[in-house]
């Protein structure tokens, strides 16, 4: 039976000469691979122009379980940005995010909240003219909510480091590398008390936004098996000097 889909397409893949995969996180059905014909006529019902990474799509295809692919059809923006695909500096922040997502998002399940926050969290981004140095930052911690791995920030007066493998604060030192200083880590989650339009308050130099970015990514593949290194994480450490 076909359905109807609304979807954030995190990737394409090459599969032969005249199609594609299209890696699509969808609001009904999870994340999802389609076949995506190559084309660029502007008659065509399915232009491969539209699968930018991070696109928002409305389309239909037959869902087949087990994972046995299906052809998108009748594909139209759900939302068109209106400075993401022209600003480098968004542009980077989304391709990173892409990849991301890719890496972090695997089940086929029915998750509306993650896609209306990452939803709305594009829209944000794609609005904002300025002050939106740390939305990379914010919006990986905030992701950690929905993927049931978010860090338990509650304390007590003798806990002074933060166990990023644990998760926790703790009030010794831990034997091994990945945890933080009470210091930073009150500096870091201080990010997850604002919203977006607040996040700039905590004010951070290229030098300690990179340095968080590099302990949230180390914080993901303590808690999610597998989570590789990002390419893309490089282009975007030389950004916001």
């Amino acid at each position: 039976m076909v359905e109807k889909f609304k979807g954030i397409v995190l990737r394409t893949l090459k599969y032969s000469d005249n199609l594609m995969i299209a890696d699509i996180f969808t609001e009904s059905r999870g994340r999802v691979s389609f076949l995506l014909p190559v084309t660029h006529s502007k008659r065509s019902k399915v232009r491969s122009v539209l699968f930018q990474p991070l696109s928002i799509l409305h389309f239909q295809a037959q869902y087949k379980h087990g994972g046995a692919m299906s052809r998108l059809s009748e594909v139209v923006p759900a939302c068109l940005y209106s400075t993401i695909p022209c600003d480098p500096y968004k542009s980077a922040i989304t391709l990173y995010l892409a990849e991301f997502l890719t890496r972090a998002l695997h089940e086929e399940s029915d998750n509306a909240a993650i896609f209306s926050f990452i939803e709305e969290s594009l829209m944000w981004l794609d609005r904002a003219e300025e002050k939106y140095a740390n939305f990379h930052l914010l919006f990986l911690l905030r992701l950690t909510r929905f993927l049931g791995i978010s860090p338990n920030l509650q304390t007590d007066s003798g806990a002074h480091y933060f166990d990023l493998q644990a998760g926790c604060f703790v009030g010794v030192q831990p034997l091994h590398a990945n945890y933080l200083t009470a210091t930073q880590a009150a500096e870091f989650f201080s990010l997850m008390a604002y919203d977006y339009n607040e996040a700039s308050r905590v004010s951070m130099n290229r030098t300690t936004r990179n340095e968080y970015l590099t302990v949230i990514q180390n914080y993901y593949r303590l808690h999610l098996p597998d989570f590789p290194e990002l390419k893309s994480a490089e282009v975007l450490k030389e950004l916001f000097a």
